[in-house]
């Protein structure tokens, strides 16, 4: 038996006095759709008995399990090798030139200070102030 349809899609799936009939389409290579689309159209029927039907959804359910476990363990494997490569600038930015650094922050004016104030070491004589005594080294306690 040679005889193969191929399609893109399931499109119907009807039940109808206990017979199951799946209806596949494909993507018409004539007729367009109004977007410029391929339109729809019917490719083919499979007409099957409820309890076929049954086991041929756990047949493909099962499929789909392994596929997802195959397509798991090459994104697993792909993962530590990815690489993306640097996506092109919109036409609305500009690059930054390598030696274009950035404007200096203006700094405020220093504020103007408090006259400085002499501190008085002891007690004033004629205005005169005396000065303090000096700082002796200290020794270690013995």
């Amino acid at each position: 038996m040679e005889d193969h349809t191929f399609v893109d899609g399931i499109g119907r799936i009807a039940i109808i006095d206990g017979i199951v009939r799946v209806d596949f389409f494909a993507h018409s290579p004539t007729e367009m759709g109004p977007d410029g689309k391929p339109r729809m159209a019917f490719a083919h029927r499979i007409v099957i008995g409820a309890d076929q039907f049954l086991r041929a959804a756990e047949k493909i359910a099962e499929s789909v399990r392994l596929i997802q476990q195959h397509q798991q363990a090459q994104s697993q494997q792909q993962a530590p090798q990815a690489y993306a490569p640097p996506q092109p600038m919109p036409p609305n930015v500009q690059p930054m030139r390598a030696q274009q650094q950035p404007s200096p922050v203006p700094q405020p004016a220093p504020a103007p200070q408090a006259p400085v104030q002499e501190a008085s070491f002891g007690r004033k004589n004629n205005g005169q102030h005396e000065t303090p005594p000096p700082v002796l080294p200290q020794r270690p306690f013995p």
